[in-house]
């Protein structure tokens, strides 16, 4: 009689709790990961149209002090950007704060240019359902002729936390942010829109809905770490290799294998270690990737799945944190 051995079945239950205690400490990360250098590349559902959301340095030295968010819109199959909108931004404890903006209301009338007396909130530091924010701007649209008065207004609000599935891999717990948008003028009569903004915890906005209905979803993401800081001495990543061929074994239909053991080792002064995302085919909806406690009291990485045939590919992004900062790592991994 062929029986499965107990330590399987103890790592399968490691394994299976500690990624139950990942998904609930999520909802602790920064939604909004906002270091330049960072891109978002997402794509309509029909393959139309691409939008890119860059974080970038200002070229004007008057914004050197303040983050560029540009976000752009493109159709692939022509090559062309189609509209650009520019977002320029300070982070605090309170979370992200919008100072000016440069945005393309109306295609073919131009820019609309505002700077806010007193910097708003455009994404607060903690996420919460149910959580209301609104941004207020007062500005003008130039038509050469006349210049015309108009405030917009975005109202925000945080409608649920669910796993997101896109071409780019599935992110868990993601809150989804309802945006209703108004623009009222003297002059105009224009139609408020509602439009849905995905963000995952520790990567950022993951899935776009506009208010045609129309989705686009990640298909490839950048995140870099923050500058270092001479009074900073956040840690150290020495890991011995950025990819990892592992072979898994199989309970019932679960697939789990150990990607590194004892991953403190790996890492300088380090005080919490999490993950930042899983890309590729190593986790599909329902099952996931987390840290198992050993017997010396230290984290092994593992991932579980339900799996079809072997080999299975993906990437997985790894933080680092202490009390002076955070570092990422993002390691290859080959499932046998």
């Amino acid at each position: 009689m062929k029986t499965t051995p107990f330590w399987n079945l103890m790592k399968f239950l490691l394994v299976l709790g500690l990624i139950c205690n990942f998904t609930y400490s999520a909802a602790a990360q920064n939604y909004y990961p906002a270091n330049v250098g960072n891109e978002w590349v997402l794509e309509r559902t029909d393959g139309s149209q691409h939008l890119t959301y860059s974080l970038e340095e200002p070229e004007d030295p008057a914004d050197k002090d303040l983050i560029l968010l540009k976000i752009e819109t493109k159709n692939p199959n022509a090559n062309k950007i189609i509209d650009t909108d520019r977002y320029f931004l300070t982070t605090d404890e309170e979370g992200i704060k919008l100072h000016k903006t440069i945005l393309q209301l109306f295609v073919g009338v131009g820019n609309v240019t505002a700077v806010l007396p007193t910097p708003a909130i455009f994404f607060p530091k903690a996420l919460g359902l149910g959580d209301k924010w609104d941004l207020v701007v007062d500005t003008e649209l130039d038509l050469d002729i006349v210049k015309l008065p108009l405030t917009s207004t975005t109202n925000f609000e945080i409608v649920g936390f669910e796993d997101v599935v896109t071409p780019a891999g599935t992110f868990q717990n993601c809150a989804k942010i309802e945006l209703k948008f108004t623009i009222t003028s003297e002059q105009l009569n224009i139609d408020p829109t509602t439009s849905y903004q995905w963000l995952a915890p520790d990567v950022g906005p993951i899935k776009y809905e506009n208010n045609d209905g129309h989705v686009f979803e990640m298909v490839s993401l950048k995140l870099v770490g923050p500058p270092p800081l001479n009074a900073q001495n956040p840690p150290v990543w020495q890991l011995p290799s950025l990819n990892y061929q592992v072979t898994g074994s199989r309970l019932g239909e679960i697939l789990n294998a150990k990607i590194l053991e004892d991953v403190e080792d790996y890492v300088t002064e380090v005080g919490n270690l999490g993950i930042v995302s899983v890309t590729g085919n190593i986790v599909p909806p329902g099952d996931g990737t987390g840290f198992a406690t050993n017997f010396q009291r230290k984290r092994d990485l593992w991932v579980a799945g339900r799996f079809s045939n072997a080999p299975i590919r993906g990437r997985i992004t790894l933080f680092a944190e202490n009390n002076r900062g955070r570092t990422t790592v993002t390691i290859d991994v080959t499932i046998n």
